[in-house]
């Protein structure tokens, strides 16, 4: 069965350019940019008392573009990754059977993922209060940009996540069946990459919600529908693809401790010097698996997710002291 048509329209641009994921970005963000200048969504508005301050409309338009943008950036990038990632995930499986999933089973339902994105940014990002859909208005095309950009970039959130939840779906069907070699956890880390570029996606989308903030004023209502919608995302993204073979790992580690221990027993019932020597090196050896990990998250990984959690964060309380640095040196 064929990819939907938005996966198919990625692999094409993987296929045709040179360097596809800034190609992609700038076939979404240059049409964009250009729509919003064209209707005046970064100029001023007196007559308007919600339009009067252009840098809070500036930093608006250019999450509306950004986002977007990023996001088919970091879906094209994935895609072009993960192929790789999948196949060397399938040579360590025992049930040939696994291999046969579909990575995306729901891929005609992607247009509800669309309707859902719409609904939910007219629900609760449009304000009509701010916006005139009076032809003659002066805000009439800037507010038809708005509203526009609105539905397009969460339109563009919830098929991104709808595809990537797709393929962590297929992760915790593959996690189920991988082989696990507790001397050889390394090769079980395509899980934990997985996890490190979705997670970084989150993350990436999150940050970007700062520039709400370029007129110096940091509220938390311009924050909250990200917020409310990236941290279960970024659990999902985490927990879905390692949580099975975690467990796997686990019950590994207990079994071979298991067996270790009864061979320590059956060795300490004797006083040769073999016997002896050979405890000592089973007493290492379960020293040995007793501090393996049990994620597929090796050092590497984990220090970048740990690096990762703090950029939002960091991102918001560095727009929040900026706002009273400047309010204070504004007021002298």
């Amino acid at each position: 069965m064929s990819s939907p048509a938005p996966i198919r329209l990625l692999e094409a641009a993987i296929k045709r350019f040179p360097y596809p994921v800034p190609s992609g970005g700038a076939l979404v963000g240059i049409p964009l940019i250009v729509f919003f200048v064209s209707a005046g969504g970064f100029r001023p508005m007196p007559n308007y008392a919600l339009w009067t301050r252009p840098m809070e409309i500036m930093g608006l338009f250019s999450l509306l573009t950004l986002l977007p943008a990023g996001l088919l950036m970091w879906l094209t990038a994935w895609i072009r990754s993960s192929e790789p990632l999948l196949v060397d995930i399938r040579s360590q499986m025992r049930d040939p059977s696994a291999m046969e999933l579909r990575r995306y089973p729901f891929a005609k339902l992607w247009p509800v993922a669309v309707i859902l994105g719409s609904v939910f940014a007219i629900a609760a990002n449009i304000f009509p209060s701010s916006l005139s859909l009076d032809p003659a208005s002066d805000i009439f095309w800037t507010s038809i940009a708005m509203a526009f950009g609105q539905m397009f970039m969460w339109s563009t959130i919830a098929v991104t996540l709808f595809f990537v939840f797709q393929d962590d779906l297929l992760l915790f069907h593959y996690e189920k069946s991988v082989r696990v070699n507790l001397y050889n956890l390394d090769r079980l880390n395509g899980f934990g990459w997985a996890v490190l570029s979705q997670f970084l996606m989150v993350v990436g989308a999150l940050s970007l919600t700062i520039l709400q903030s370029l007129d110096r004023d940091f509220q938390w209502v311009n924050y909250a529908n990200g917020f409310y919608l990236a941290v279960p995302s970024a659990l999902i993204f985490v927990f879905l693809p390692t949580w099975t073979i975690r467990q796997n790992i686990r019950r590994e580690k207990a079994l071979v401790l298991s067996l270790i221990n009864d061979e320590i027993q059956q060795a300490s019932t004797e006083l040769d010097a073999q016997s002896l020597l050979r405890m000592n090196g089973l007493i290492e050896r379960r020293e040995q698996v007793r501090h393996l990990r049990t994620w597929p998250i090796n050092l590497s990984i984990f220090s970048r997710l740990l690096f990762y959690i703090f950029i939002p964060p960091l991102a918001w309380l560095g727009a929040a002291l900026m706002e009273v640095l400047l309010d204070s040196f504004l007021a002298g």
